[in-house]
C-alpha cells in the first residue's frame, strides 16, 4: 500500500451535504489522498477498518453510500499482478454529478446556528486570482484619477501643509525632529493633527502673516520642550517684507481711460 498524500481534498459539495456521516466525508478526504497522480486509490476494506478502528459492515456501508450520492466512483479491475481476483479501485468525483451548488445543499439546514450564509458560497472560480488582481489595478487606476494621495512620511504632511512658505516649513521640520528625539515621536495621524492645532491658533490669532504666527507657535514649542503647540502670548507681528536697498521702484503706468487693464495681469 503506498503512503497516502499529505493532503487530503474535501470540496464544499461534500462538507456541507447533510446526507452525509462525518465519517464519511472524513473517508472521501482519505481517498483523495491516497489517489495520487492515478487519480483512484486501491486500498481495502481492511485498510479502511485499522485506520478509523471501524468494523467492516461499517467500511462497506460509508463506501455504498459515497457510491449512491456519486461522490466516488468503484469499479474492479482484472488482470492487475498481485490481484488474481481483480484490483478494486475507488475513483473520488470532485464535481457533484448533479451539479448542486454548496447552497443548495445546504438550503435544507435549518439549525446551523452562528454560521454566516457564505459558508455556503459555491467555491472560487479558477481564474479568481486574475480576478482578484484586476479588481486591484482598477480601483489603482480609479485613485490615481484624481483622488488625493495620501502622505507617506511625517515630512510629506509637514510639507504639502507649508505650501511653499519656507520659513514655516523649516520650522515644522524641526519640529518633528525635535519630537523624534523624546519619548513620543510624531506619526502620520500625529502630523495631520498638529497642522490642524496650528490653523486653529492661527485663526484665533487674527495674524495678519498666519505663516509666521504659526512658525512662532513651533519654535516657542521647541524652545520650552513641550510635546503640544500652544498660543503665542504677546506675539508681535513682524514687519512687512520690504525690498531689498538698491532695488528700483515698480514703473508707474498709465492707463487710459476705456483702456482694457487685464493685459496687466
Amino acid at each position: 500500500m503506498e503512503q497516502p498524500g499529505f493532503f487530503a481534498i474535501l470540496p464544499a459539495n461534500v462538507r456541507y451535504d447533510n446526507r452525509l456521516k462525518a465519517q464519511e466525508k472524513i473517508l472521501y478526504a482519505e481517498i483523495t489522498a491516497l489517489a495520487g497522480v492515478p487519480g483512484y486509490c486501491y486500498a481495502t476494506n481492511s485498510y479502511f477498518e485499522q485506520l478509523y478502528d471501524a468494523k467492516t459492515r461499517a467500511v462497506q456501508g460509508w463506501l455504498k453510500h459515497l457510491q449512491e450520492l456519486e461522490y466516488i466512483q468503484i469499479q474492479v479491475v482484472y488482470g492487475v499482478d498481485g490481484c488474481p481476483g481483480g484490483q478494486r479501485r475507488i475513483t473520488p468525483l470532485t464535481t457533484h454529478p448533479a451539479d448542486v451548488s454548496p447552497a443548495e445543499i445546504c438550503g435544507g439546514r435549518k439549525n446551523m446556528r452562528g454560521t454566516p450564509a457564505k459558508i455556503c458560497a459555491s467555491p472560487p472560480q479558477k481564474n479568481a486570482p486574475r480576478i482578484i488582481q484586476d479588481i486591484n489595478n482598477t480601483r489603482d487606476n480609479n485613485a490615481g484619477a484624481g483622488a488625493r494621495v495620501e502622505p507617506k512620511t511625517v515630512d510629506d504632511v509637514f510639507t504639502a501643509f507649508a505650501s511653499g512658505n519656507r520659513g514655516l516649513l523649516d520650522a515644522a521640520l524641526d519640529f518633528a525632529k525635535f519630537r523624534a528625539g523624546g519619548k513620543h515621536p510624531l506619526t502620520v495621524l500625529g502630523a495631520e493633527r498638529a497642522c490642524a492645532t496650528l490653523r486653529r491658533l492661527a485663526t484665533e490669532s487674527r495674524a495678519q502673516n498666519a505663516a509666521a504666527y504659526m512658525a512662532a507657535c513651533i519654535n516657542q514649542s521647541i524652545e520650552r520642550g513641550w510635546e503640544g503647540l500652544f498660543a503665542v502670548k504677546d506675539y508681535t507681528e513682524p514687519p512687512p517684507e520690504t525690498a531689498p536697498a538698491g532695488t528700483p521702484p515698480a514703473p508707474v503706468r498709465n492707463i487710459a481711460p476705456g483702456e482694457d487693464i487685464t493685459k496687466y495681469f
